[in-house]
């Protein structure tokens, strides 16, 4: 099966590269991903082992950390998510992600919890 034919929709991810010395946290370069996005509500377990849910399930072939923001759409052109957030777009924090690779060890797809 073809995974990639199912990631449709363009993913902006920012990692977080440090702090900013006033409690927020600079960011890497903006990069897009091809990904599916769905707006869901889904049980899952947090880093600190809670349950809790989702606001969004994201689907990517790419590693993501624990902490950085992901958006629909492609927002290369803005630096900080945060910024993003003033406007009508929401950039989301990845709270969780599980890795599942395919029966041949070949693709490894990841489901991003927002």
């Amino acid at each position: 099966m073809n995974i990639q034919r199912n990631l449709k929709h363009q993913i902006t991810h920012w990692s977080i590269t440090g702090s900013d010395g006033f409690g927020g946290s600079t960011f890497g370069t903006p990069v897009v991903y091809m990904g599916r996005w769905e707006d869901t509500v889904e049980q899952y377990r947090n880093r600190k082992n809670e349950e809790t849910v989702s606001h969004s399930v994201v689907y990517l072939l790419t590693d993501v950390q624990i902490g950085d923001y992901l958006a629909l759409g492609d927002y290369t052109a803005t630096a900080s998510p945060v910024t993003l957030n003033s406007t009508s777009t929401i950039a989301r924090t990845v709270e969780q992600q599980h890795r599942t690779t395919d029966l041949a060890n070949l693709i490894a797809l990841r489901k991003v919890f927002l």
